[in-house]
């Protein structure tokens, strides 16, 4: 039996991934505790997991209500993105809370058989307190575009963190790393949370990476949640409606919502609007329009006929799952490109910011609705029950428990042998041909100009 800390920060597509992991973890017998904001307690109850807050509730509104003024397209707004000029960041990431989240997670790992499972990138704290006490760590990517958002950074932003960085590890009596991309790739396992078939341009990343798939799968959900009775007479009157949904996030466009509401007004069909922020809800709905706080998504997804969202990683993988057409409007983060790899799918299509008119939406509902189109989505239903992702990274983390092999350290290695002397791996497919190769550098170079081209728009 080991002892498993479960690190992760931001909102629900970041932490309930987690969740469904540990609670496999705790199943299978292992002590499990989940680090993460306190908004997520309950979830974590639910699941029979320990937990360990980072914040209070005031701080963690706080915290939502800053990424919704600190909007962003990451790395291509540089200016904004850098330390210096970016109020989310100055606040997230400064000494203090570095120092605080380092003795959170200290006091959280006293046991010697203690291993990690860290979201990549904000699990610093972990990183830290797994070198002074040489223990085993993985990180884990949560979506596609994260790998060359990393990379992308490194270029542009990394140089200018690093001096922070140092200061921190000589703080905690550690030696200094020379690039912040040496120091982000050091785990000695990396996990990405999606198959092959899905995106492969994970192999651009310089250390060792493995493909576990979605964590999706029935049977190993993080909570049970009941769908509100009045919602059931509703579904029953209105089969096969529309849904709207913007995720968790209030990083997102209210046009968003006004624009997506307006189609539905347009064609006429019943449509759930599912927003647990007022705010973002216009004060007089259509009359096809219902509006819920929160239904438990999973479990009614194959009951709707189109699915109209914001293109996080976490609505994606279920609307695959139930094989439902997905209509992206993508703005921030990752959607852009998950918007992309759907329509690639043949599984839904997607409206970039400046074309989201509503004519514009109702006309490609109408497409998506079409019986052929309808069909081949289905056909990612078994796909998605093939998917194990939740199984693999439990596997995973087991594989570190005593095991020396993965106790993190500082690859000083790092660029001594191109960007670093370590063979990149992948679970299932052959990925050394210059063809594969070449594949992957396409992919990155049309993320990069999808980017700049939604930057254009939104300006």
């Amino acid at each position: 039996m080991g002892n498993v800390i479960v690190v992760t920060h931001w909102l629900d597509g970041d932490v309930v991934p987690y969740i469904r992991i540990a609670k496999e973890l705790k199943r299978r017998g292992h002590n499990v505790k989940l680090i993460t904001h306190c908004y997520f307690e309950n979830m974590a109850k639910m699941a029979g997991l320990e937990f360990q807050a980072w914040d209070t509730p005031e701080e963690y509104a706080e915290l939502v209500d800053l990424m919704e003024t600190n909007k962003s397209d990451h790395a291509f707004q540089s200016k904004k993105f850098s330390y210096s000029l970016n109020e989310f960041r100055q606040k997230t990431e400064n000494l203090d809370i570095r120092l605080k989240e380092y003795k959170i997670v200290d006091e959280c790992c006293q046991s010697p058989d203690t291993v990690f499972l860290c979201k990549s990138r904000s699990s610093v704290a972990a990183y830290l307190v797994a070198e002074k006490k040489k223990l085993p760590l993985a990180t884990v990517i949560g979506y596609p575009s994260e790998v060359a958002s990393m990379l992308l950074y490194d270029e542009l932003e990394g140089k200018n963190d690093i001096g922070r960085l140092n200061e921190l590890r000589r703080t905690l009596d550690l030696e200094p790393v020379d690039s912040w991309l040496q120091w982000e790739s050091s785990a000695k396992m990396t996990m990405v949370l999606w198959p092959d078939w899905y995106d492969d341009s994970y192999v651009q990343w310089p250390t060792n990476i493995e493909a576990v798939g979605f964590p999706l799968e029935q049977g190993k959900e993080a909570f049970h949640r009941e769908i509100p009775e009045d919602f059931s007479n509703w579904l029953e009157k209105n089969p096969n409606p529309i849904l709207i949904t913007g995720g968790t996030t209030k990083l997102i466009d209210k046009e968003f919502y006004t624009s997506s509401i307006e189609a539905c007004r347009i064609l006429g069909q019943p449509t759930i609007l599912l927003c647990k922020y007022e705010e973002f809800v216009p004060k007089v709905l259509p009359s096809n329009v219902v509006w819920y706080k929160y239904i438990p998504l999973d479990e009614i997804m194959p009951k709707i006929s189109v699915l109209i969202h914001h293109g996080g990683i976490g609505t994606v993988t279920g609307g695959l799952a139930a094989g439902t057409p997905q209509m992206i409007l993508a703005s921030y983060t990752d959607r852009p490109y998950n918007a992309t790899l759907i329509k690639e799918l043949g599984a839904g299509d997607y409206l970039l910011p400046g074309n989201w008119q509503p004519e514009k939406i109702a006309e490609k509902i109408t497409a998506l609705q079409d019986k052929s189109f309808v069909e081949n989505c289905k056909k990612y239903i078994l796909k998605m029950k093939e998917n194990r992702g939740i199984t693999v990274a439990a596997d995973r983390v087991e594989q570190m428990m005593n095991n020396d092999e993965y106790i993190y350290s500082i690859n000083r290695d790092f660029g001594k042998h191109g960007k670093a002397n370590t063979v990149i791996s992948c679970s299932s497919k052959d990925i050394e041909s210059k063809e594969k190769e070449q594949s992957v550098i396409d992919k990155r170079r049309a993320m990069l100009l999808l980017k700049q081209k939604i930057r254009k728009n939104s300006n």
